[in-house]
């Protein structure tokens, strides 16, 4: 009876152990070739599932070679699909031309994916995504598993550094309009931005910069207090964001373990791949000239010396040609010329 009981036992491992297994091996459907501007390429839709998401994307790989270099892309915060929420099909023609297959896919809740963000964890869940990733790549045959980097746009900024904590096989990352301090901090700067675009004057500025960090970071009642009364007598703070006062009886200060706190220099500071940073001079979502400065000095902590940081002129969030880059502002979907070609000029030089 004992003899039957552990076979059993081990049989149920076992079984476990398959169905695990099962659970996170990739579906490639068939290729198909598909044009993105003058490069034809071939596309795989590939599925797999990790932490509860079932993610859903595209692979790119050039018709010509057996093994390739690969970039995956990775999101901002938002709906998006495997197409992008920002233009895709420019940055994919540059990178395939330069000879890299490209991953990207859609998020979890957009497209074909699966699932649901914890909250206070998004950029944790995405990142733990992003590792499986790399590790779907370093597995496959097509994919030189020891040249698999990243691109990605704001809210990337963070998810990307993050997975640099999970995984070893990232070997390079290219990030677009990142923040260089936590979100909390650069949601601060937004706002500030946003009275800016109000026409606020300087003294409205600073004081909304400094009371919108203090009000999410306040540990006790009084400093929520003392920061909200200031920020809700700013017209433009509370039109944007729909501010009111709680009450002590209904408060309580932000849970310090979600991702908000989450500085990614704290991570690029010991970070050694190469790197290539852009922003927007105009940019009024992330502060372009504290992220160019904050990378600047973590890359340097690291002794990193392979990297490139480009503010480029004109252009705000995405890259895009704009005026003023305030919020309200209708922009050009075509990317400003100087941010194709020096991205496709360090690709080819990588």
């Amino acid at each position: 009876m004992l003899k039957t009981t552990f076979i059993l036992f081990i049989f149920t491992i076992f079984l476990l152990a398959c169905n695990k297994e099962t659970e996170i091996d990739p579906v490639y459907k068939s290729a198909v070739e598909m044009q993105f501007g003058d490069v034809t390429a071939y596309v795989q839709e590939v599925s797999f599932q990790t932490q509860g998401f079932t993610i859903v994307g595209d692979l790119r790989t050039p018709i010509t070679g057996d093994k390739h270099p690969a970039i995956i892309m990775v999101h901002g915060s938002g709906n998006a699909t495997r197409h992008g929420a920002v233009p895709f099909e420019p940055l994919i023609e540059i990178f395939l031309r330069q000879g890299f297959a490209v991953l990207s896919w859609d998020k979890p809740g957009s497209g074909a994916s699966t699932g649901e963000f914890s909250s206070g964890q998004t950029i944790f869940e995405r990142a733990e995504i992003l590792a499986e990733a790399v590790n779907l790549l370093t597995n496959n045959a097509s994919i030189l598993s020891s040249s698999i980097g990243l691109w990605g746009i704001s809210q990337a900024g963070w998810v990307m550094p993050w997975a640099l904590e999970l995984t070893n096989d990232i070997a390079f990352m290219i990030v677009v309009s990142g923040g260089g301090e936590d979100s909390i901090a650069q949601y601060a700067y937004l706002m500030g931005q946003v009275v800016v675009c109000d026409g606020g004057s300087a003294a409205q500025v600073e004081a909304t910069e400094y009371y919108w960090s203090q009000m999410i970071k306040a540990t006790e009642y009084a400093d929520y207090r003392e920061a909200v009364d200031i920020l809700v007598s700013i017209s433009a703070v509370v039109e944007f964001s729909g501010l009111e006062v709680t009450e002590e009886s209904q408060w309580n200060p932000w849970p310090r373990d979600i991702d908000a706190f989450f500085d990614p220099m704290e991570v690029i500071k010991h970070t050694t791949i190469p790197m290539l940073i852009f922003y927007g001079e105009l940019d009024k979502n992330v502060d372009p000239v504290q992220g160019a400065l904050a990378y600047k000095v973590a890359l340097q902590e690291a002794g990193n010396t392979n990297y490139m940081i480009k503010v480029i002129p004109d252009v705000a969030h995405i890259l895009t040609p704009a005026a003023t880059g305030c919020l309200s502002e209708s922009v050009s979907s075509d990317y400003a010329q100087e941010y194709l070609n020096s991205l496709e000029d360090w690709l080819s030089e990588l």
